[in-house]
């Protein structure tokens, strides 16, 4: 494990306030700081913030700080969801962690990706499906599964106040007090499973905030039984709502094990749509397969550079 850096980061405020203007009100979320994460799992360190809003469940936001961070550095930024699952295995519930500090400052070390930090927004643990689940596309489709489906978000469907919530609260936060790029070029997205649903749902809702999004093992199913309900309520949706081909990088992936051994024929049909939209393989889209891997972040973990190196990469 390399060797800590101290942080150079000045002193921010424990408690930030940031108000959003809206159409019908205005909504605020208070900011506070937690603490200075370091570790000898963590390449690098994390600051930690608690978010409180009044529209969902407060949560943790994990800033993760490179080891090569100066303050004179224009970074671009990795927006990630399930933040609790990225950097620490020894804290995670199943004992696995995307490794996305070693990933990165490897690929920084070597030159392959510019200056980057991560934010990882960590999910509202029962409330995860409700707020990842791309909500407009409920309305799409009438049908037992999806009914089942929104039977099991414990508030109703939450993923519209999600991507508000970062587009709203956390990025103006992280421009604010980090030296990052503020336009769309230096800000991505990556999420796995219902965050890579959130992933390119946040695209469809914020197309001018980002530049590309990746989705792994991306859960097209919607519930843990094929179906074809579902994956044809958010192929609909993206169909009509994804930005213009040529606009933005889009990556998809899945394994073959597992969980993943579900997707391979909604992925195909993702695949096709993308390509009769007018996006081009391998330029503005990107679909790949790891045969013989399974849904977990181990499996994420070693590929991450492979979504990270298209979207960050000229």
């Amino acid at each position: 494990m390399p060797t800590m850096k101290s942080s150079i980061l000045p002193l921010l405020l424990t408690s930030f306030l940031v108000q959003c203007n809206t159409a019908d009100k205005k909504k605020s979320v208070d900011v506070e700081f937690s603490e200075k994460v370091e570790s000898e799992f963590i390449a690098g360190h994390l600051d930690r913030y608690l978010f409180k809003t009044e529209n969902l469940s407060e949560r943790f936001v994990d800033v993760w700080i490179p080891e090569s961070y100066q303050n004179a550095m224009d970074f671009n930024v990795i927006y990630m969801h399930d933040g609790q699952m990225l950097f620490d295995e020894s804290l995670t519930w199943n004992r696995q962690e995307w490794r996305v500090d070693e990933t990165l400052n490897r690929m920084m070390d070597s030159g392959e990706i510019p200056p980057t930090i991560v934010v990882g927004m960590w999910n509202a643990d029962n409330q995860r499906t409700a707020e990842y689940f791309p909500e407009d596309a409920l309305t799409l489709r009438d049908g037992e599964v999806s009914d089942e489906l929104l039977s099991s978000f414990p508030n109703g469907a939450r993923a519209n106040r999600y991507v508000d919530f970062v587009a709203e609260s956390v990025i103006p936060f992280v421009e604010d007090n980090y030296p990052v790029k503020k336009n769309r070029e230096g800000r991505f997205m990556i999420g796995s499973s219902y965050g890579g649903l959130i992933s390119l749902y946040s695209l469809t809702k914020y197309p001018k905030l980002f530049s590309g999004v990746a989705a792994l093992s991306t859960h097209w199913p919607g519930t843990f039984d094929a179906n074809d309900e579902i994956p044809d309520a958010i192929r609909e949706y993206l169909k009509r709502s994804l930005p213009k081909p040529g606009s933005h990088k889009i990556y998809f992936d899945h394994g073959t094990e597992t969980l993943d051994s579900l997707y391979a024929p909604y992925q195909q049909k993702v695949d096709t749509m993308m390509l009769e939209l007018g996006f081009k393989q391998g330029q503005d889209f990107k679909s790949e397969v790891f045969e013989g891997t399974g849904h977990s972040e181990s499996a994420w973990a070693d590929r991450l550079d492979v979504p990270v190196r298209y979207l960050l990469r000229p």
